[in-house]
């Protein structure tokens, strides 16, 4: 099969919206309702969900959404 290349260039910048699991996560942290531990496993999810949503569409590059960074 032949490589078909698309009529435009992209790149993968890292960012992407941040879920409300992680949101939630977030605030519960905050405000202490959970420790790091547990706001890192929701990090952790959230990121291997991310990852996977790319792979599917087909992308080559992946970024982890850039979800640890304090907004």
């Amino acid at each position: 099969m032949a490589k078909v290349l698309p009529p435009f260039r992209a790149n993968v910048v890292g960012s992407l919206l941040r879920p409300a699991a992680i949101k939630e996560a977030r605030l519960q942290f905050q405000s202490g309702a959970i420790h790091a531990e547990q706001l890192r496993a929701v990090e952790d999810a959230e990121i291997l969900r991310a990852v996977e949503l790319q792979r599917e569409a087909g992308l080559q590059v992946v970024t982890d959404g850039e979800f640890r960074r304090a907004e």
